[in-house]
């Protein structure tokens, strides 16, 4: 499903127009966004939790050369699965 299916069934389900919805999914996708970027988690009950890690800086190799480069440290964004959502697809 993509962003405008997704706006489409938002807009059948709760009968309001596909313009809304589409405003109501754009402030959401902002708004988690805007918290990761502050470095928050971002919780949401019986569905689940998105969160930055941050990976530590590690050496590698040019593949061309042969020559041993540093890979700076990362922040990278992630979504852990709640336990409940798990057992709603895996009964």
């Amino acid at each position: 499903m993509n962003k405008k299916q997704l706006v489409s069934k938002m807009s059948q389900d709760l009968g309001i127009p596909q313009t809304q919805c589409k405003l109501q999914l754009e402030q959401i996708i902002a708004t988690i966004h805007q918290a990761l970027c502050e470095g928050e988690k971002v919780y949401i009950p019986q569905f689940g939790t998105f969160e930055l890690r941050f990976h530590l800086p590690k050496n590698g190799r040019n593949p061309q050369t042969g020559e041993v480069i540093e890979i700076d440290g990362f922040n990278q964004p992630s979504f852990k699965v709640s336990n409940h959502l798990k057992m709603q697809l895996n009964p």
